[in-house]
């Protein structure tokens, strides 16, 4: 966890974002959906049409590498000219005209400053109406002026258990328009690139080239004469998919450019990249031409397509953003400010303070130039956006509220925003981000303990990259590291002033065992055991202070780092005594010796919470019970937090199940405030707000909410069956962001949040889903009759369906094995028999579970039917 990250912004957007917008007025939008792959940098699409928030070069602070930001004089805007669309259209009989295919925010716009001065014929669209809902940003531009709507959908692959393919360094543009006009209209539609590599480097020379392939025609820009070695040297470009496409390379002034596409509806097919270099006076180098007043070096390239159309007659064209920038660098913190603007200023990258080594980038596998992703993309575009678009399809047709959904799939976002995957195939997701700060190292322990719901369902092998590269850092002695470096190869820690830490070891050894039973890895938990049986010994060693074999509190050592707590806390204990349970499981399945040992310890661990900390309400925050600092009532929200794990784990209610309930009722009572959502922590003698102004502590972390912490408690409620009160406590997240503007940034400590990805977890919740082994346990609470739910599972996606007291598992990808499969028993005594496709499938009744005589494989397209 974190400290709560307060935001300061002086308008708020009200708007909201499912509904279709409309925006025809200049304003700053705030959030949008990052474009591009896990771990390779994104853009980000916002509701005026213009694109933000560029990292895709390696840079600071999804990086290590420079800020993007574009030398040139003070003040100016030269950076939101960076990735712009135009259509260029003239009726018969008429002059042509130009739109910008995006609302105006600044006086430059187009790569141009003053267009209503030089180019009335130019202007920026009058209208954009805008849908976002990830993947998918949508936006519908209209004109009074223009005879025609253009429908444009951006996209990039997300495929849940293909890695490589949800890890693309590219963007889908799908355009879609259609003619309003009684006369002829010919319209020449262009995607427009500024080349942005080596973009804090004075000394090169700009480069372009041309591609003519089968379907499409590719335009690539790059720079020499800079050290290839730079994290911001690279490759970038456009691809259009026509053989008709034309091109114009390397302008930069709108003499000629501009004044041929007013005369032209096509472009020349010229290369004017030269007329970019010149003889740099200062120096008698040739370099990227500037002007005396500004070092603003510009090289654009525009590329297009043009059609004639009818009344009513309509063109489809599609535009694909690719780059390739392999060189990512380590460092054993995140640098400042101050020194990622000086990377130019270093000769060799390798000594600069607390840079490491290069760790390339995941996809750089697989290509070696931008133009091999773009060849790569064109070729597979039908099966990567038909099995992106049919996750996504059968995520939204889940027989759930629309707004639920979206909730859940607007945390997806992270996975782009704020991931590093390097080229050893190392993942990991910074705990915080902004547009200028990393808030926190990578897979920080503490808050991918909530996030992870997320990462272990859609792509099981990322988590257990984390976990493993929270292994190799593991120190001497057994503890673990709150987070991991951007060389994740090197731990970092995240947090001002906590250097003592009880909950970590018992985080690692909860999703551990967790990801485990998930997966069925067996060589990963054997790989994994020593390591947490080295952890767990550490916890005892380290952190029992009383001889109990509990880690005990003696202030503010835990996730909760300005949070005090003394002796036996309920968050801390919780989480313990279901990581004993954990390594109970797995000791069985491995036959260590130790399997007794950690039997007692879970034993002990329960009763200590039930005897110690249970109040006859709720599980209170500490008890001193051995001490002297006596029995603190507050009442946190996540006092039984390890009963939420040991739920994904498939454990069962290792609490009393009925105390587990009225504590999350008296939760309810107290925290939760329809009006904003779920404070962390409320103490008996302050119901109204904890007086954190009379306290020494230096933020306050009782009274706020704390996006993560919200969601992993819906998805608890719905573990305990608790449905509407789940759906509550997720509406009140979904219509604070809504109202903020900020839908696809949720905010804790930093904005791109890790914790609030624990938003999957609440589909699982309402499934009751836990799979052990292959052993798949169901119990859902979805208050209907009939309906279907679609889930993910360690190998692909299914449908779960109930109608009446039929039930179906229907496979939508992947390869499903099943030993057995448990169910709420008010559907198992109707049960009669198991088909797979109508074929009779042995089993055995055990109570609730329905054992295989062999485990069955389930494939893609067929249906698991009990009735």
């Amino acid at each position: 966890m974190k400290k709560i990250f307060i935001l300061a912004i002086s308008f708020l957007f009200a708007a909201n974002i499912f509904a279709q917008e409309i925006y025809k007025s200049s304003y700053r939008p705030r959030s949008g959906i990052a474009h591009g792959g896990i771990g390779t940098g994104s853009i980000e699409l916002r509701k005026d049409g213009q694109f933000y928030n560029w990292s895709i070069f390696n840079n600071y602070p999804r990086g290590t590498g420079p800020i993007f930001n574009i030398k040139s004089r003070p003040r100016t805007y030269d950076d939101f000219s960076t990735l712009f669309f135009l259509v260029r259209y003239q009726v018969e009989g008429e002059e042509a005209r130009i739109k910008l295919l995006q609302l105006n925010n600044e006086i430059n716009e187009g790569g141009q400053i003053g267009i209503a001065y030089y180019y009335p014929w130019m202007t920026a669209i009058e209208k954009v109406e805008y849908e976002a809902k990830f993947p998918n940003t949508k936006i519908k531009f209209t004109d009074s002026e223009m005879p025609f709507e253009i429908e444009l959908t951006v996209n990039s692959p997300f495929i849940p258990h293909d890695v490589k393919n949800s890890s693309l360094p590219g963007v889908y543009f799908d355009f879609n328009v259609k003619s309003k006009s009684d006369k002829k209209v010919n319209i020449f539609l262009i995607a427009t690139l500024r080349n942005l590599v080596g973009y804090d480097t004075i000394d090169k020379l700009f480069t372009a080239s041309i591609t003519e392939e089968k379907g499409y025609k590719y335009f690539d820009m790059s720079v020499d004469g800079m050290d290839t070695e730079s994290p911001v040297w690279g490759q970038m470009g456009i691809a259009s998919l026509s053989d008709e496409s034309t091109y114009y390379l390397g302008w930069e002034h709108k003499h000629p450019y501009y004044e041929l596409l007013v005369v032209n509806n096509k472009f020349p097919d010229i290369n004017d990249t030269e007329g970019r270099n010149f003889i740099d006076e200062k120096t008698g180098k040739k370099v990227g031409r500037y002007t005396s007043e500004s070092y603003d070096q510009r090289h654009f390239s525009s590329i297009g397509i043009t059609k004639e159309l009818e009344f009513n007659q309509s063109f489809k064209h599609s535009f694909v953003f690719t780059w390739n920038f392999p060189n990512a660098y380590g460092a054993h913190n995140a640098p400042t400010i101050q020194e990622s603007v000086e990377w130019n200023n270093k000769e060799d990258y390798s000594v600069i303070q607390k840079v490491t080594k290069k760790i390339g980038n995941y996809y750089n596998n697989f290509f070696n130039t931008s133009l091999d992703v773009a060849d790569y993309m064109v070729k597979n575009r039908d099966d990567l956006q038909n099995r992106t678009n049919s996750f996504f399809n059968d995520f939204y047709s889940s027989d759930l509220d629309q707004w639920f959904l979206e909730q859940i799939s607007s945390n997806l976002n992270t996975f782009r925003t704020s991931s590093t995957f390097n080229k050893k195939g190392q993942f990991g997701i910074r705990e915080g981000l902004s547009a200028d700060k990393s808030w926190g190292p990578n897979i920080t322990s503490d808050v991918t303990y909530y996030g992870s719901s997320s990462i272990i369902t859609l792509f099981p092998s990322l988590q257990l990259s984390s976990m493993r590269a929270h292994k190799s850092v593991q120190q001497p002695n057994g503890d673990i590291a709150h987070g991991l470096a951007y060389d994740m190869d090197y731990t970092q820690n995240g947090t001002w002033g906590v250097s003592h830490r009880v909950d970590l070891v018992g985080n690692y050894i909860q999703m551990v065992v967790r990801d485990y039973l998930w997966t069925d890895d067996n060589e990963f938990i054997k790989e994994m055991w020593p390591s947490l049986k080295k952890a767990f010994d550490f916890g005892i060693n380290q952190w029992d202070t009383n001889n109990d074999n509990m880690p005990d509190m003696h202030g503010i050592m835990s996730s909760y780092d300005n949070f005090p707590m003394n002796g036996l806390a309920s968050y801390i204990q919780s989480q313990w005594l279901n990581s004993a349970k954990g390594m109970y499981e797995v000791a069985k399945v491995l036959n260590d010796s130790d399997e007794e040992k950690y039997k007692e310890i879970y034993e002990d661990a329960v009763k200590l919470m039930e005897e110690h900390i249970w109040n006859g309400e709720y599980y209170v925050l500490a008890n001193d019970y051995t001490g002297d600092k006596g029995v603190d009532k507050g009442i946190l929200t996540d006092q039984a937090i390890g009963q939420w794990m040991a739920h994904q784990s498939g454990f069962g209610s290792l609490l009393k199940p009925e105390r587990v309930r009225l504590a999350l009722n008296k939760i309810l009572e107290v925290s939760y405030k329809p009006s904003f959502g779920l404070r962390n922590c409320t103490w008996p003698e302050y119901p109204e707000l904890f007086p954190i102004h009379e306290s020494g502590l230096w933020v306050d972390q009782a009274n706020s909410c704390w996006t993560g912490v919200e969601l992993a408690f819906a998805s608890f409620l719905m573990y305990e069956d608790m449905y509407d009160e789940a759906m509550k406590v997720t509406k009140t997240v979904d219509d604070r962001y809504r109202k903020n503007g900020l839908y696809f940034d949720h905010q804790e400590f930093g904005g791109h949040y890790l914790r609030p990805m624990s938003a999957w977890g609440i589909l699982n919740g309402a499934l009751g889903l836990a799979i052990r082994n292959n052993n798949y346990i169901f119990s859902p609470c979805i208050p209907k009759d009939n309906y279907k739910v679609l889930f993910a599972y360690n190998n692909g996606t299914a449908f779960f369906s109930k109608k009446m007291d039929e039930v179906a598992l229907e496979v939508r990808s992947g390869e499903m094995k099943i030993n057995s499969i448990s169910l709420p028993m008010e559907i198992i005594k109707a049960v009669k028999g198991i088909c797979v496709d109508g074929k009779k499938q042995e089993f055995q009744l055990k109570g609730n579970v329905m054992r295989f005589n062999n485990t069955i494989i389930i494939e893609e397209g067929s249906t698991l039917t009990i009735k």
